[in-house]
């Protein structure tokens, strides 16, 4: 895949030059599988979840606020006896 340093060159420019192929041909593969091999959700889809990730974060807050607020109103009534 890669050429061999030549002997006389030096060993840590020898280095430096397999690092920075191997870095440019990760970016070249990343870029092709956003844009070849990865299958987008349609805009409907996306606003979907979306929707349904926000009810659920919605949902979440009100259940944890309303344990918090029962087990604050408890302590404070265990703490007042």
């Amino acid at each position: 895949m890669f050429k061999r340093c030549r002997a006389s060159a030096s060993n840590f420019r020898c280095q430096l030059n397999v690092k920075m192929r191997k870095l440019i041909n990760y970016f070249k593969e990343s870029y092709v599988e956003l844009v070849k091999k990865t299958t987008w959700p349609t805009w409907q889809k996306l606003q979907s979840s979306a929707l349904l990730v926000m009810l659920a974060t919605v949902i979440l807050a009100v259940m944890l606020f309303v344990i918090d607020f029962a087990f604050n109103h408890l302590m404070q009534f265990i703490y007042t006896l």
